[in-house]
């Protein structure tokens, strides 16, 4: 039995949940609210995944954290439907392009998203104090130590300007790579293209027309709208908040 832990909005449960839509695997939910109850925070939760955030996954009591890992895993378990590419050189294309997607566009939309989307959020639920309180609780020592670096002292323009010349950098990419083969990691769709897609949501939710202009960026723009029309893709983005 598959049991994913994720939240229904959080980039990296999508990836999972993109994954597993792909290769038709059959998954049991557990929803865990990272908002309004913190449930990423319960002890149970924790001794799951140390690091206190989503998704995690249990396969028959293995228990997988990190989506990057995680999907990988489950194309390694599950190969019937392959999401990485056969040849040598283009899988290592495809790892690249998840550590592209992990370390350079989800951590520079994480820090342009604190002031759009975080602050607003988490100031309605909690005073600064309580805010504290919360995360010097926080498992992930290093995760700990910048969100509450980050509560005291903010995200500047500055560093939302890099953040976005990175997030620039990444697109940039993105086009010249579209422009020799018909995904990321060449003519299959893989793991790169899954690790990648649900960022460029976060680029429009954030509104950051920069990122997001394709007429600036064709390619680009055409490889988004075959992601967003794989059956995949609409199934991982139709789970909604169940706690609405």
């Amino acid at each position: 039995m598959l049991t994913l832990y994720h939240f229904w909005s959080s980039t990296c449960s999508r990836k999972v949940r993109i994954t597993l839509a792909e290769k038709g695997i059959e998954w049991v939910s557990h929803h865990i609210d990272i908002v309004n109850k913190l449930e990423n925070l319960d002890p149970d939760y924790v001794r799951l995944n140390p690091k206190g955030v989503v998704p995690t996954l249990d396969h028959d009591g293995k228990v997988i954290i990190e989506s990057n890992i995680i999907i990988e895993y489950l194309d390694d378990t599950f190969p019937e439907i392959p999401l990485k590419p056969e040849d040598t050189y283009e899988r290592a294309k495809m790892r690249l392009w998840m550590d592209v997607a992990e370390f350079q566009i989800h951590k520079n939309i994480n820090v342009i998203s604190y002031n759009k989307r975080h602050v607003p959020r988490v100031n309605k639920l909690f005073t600064k104090e309580e805010q504290r309180d919360l995360l010097k609780n926080f498992p992930d020592a290093d995760k700990r130590a910048a969100m509450l670096e980050r509560l005291e002292n903010g995200v500047s323009e500055d560093q939302e300007a890099f953040a976005e010349q990175r997030l620039c950098e990444a697109m940039d990419k993105i086009e010249e790579t579209l422009g020799e083969s018909v995904w990321l990691a060449g003519d299959q769709f893989s793991l790169a293209d899954i690790a990648v897609a649900p960022f460029i949501e976060r680029f429009e939710a954030n509104g950051l027309d920069t990122l997001v202009d394709w007429s600036k960026r064709p390619k680009a723009g055409d490889w988004w709208q075959r992601v967003q029309a794989r059956p995949s893709y609409q199934t991982a983005y139709a789970f909604e908040n169940p706690n609405a």
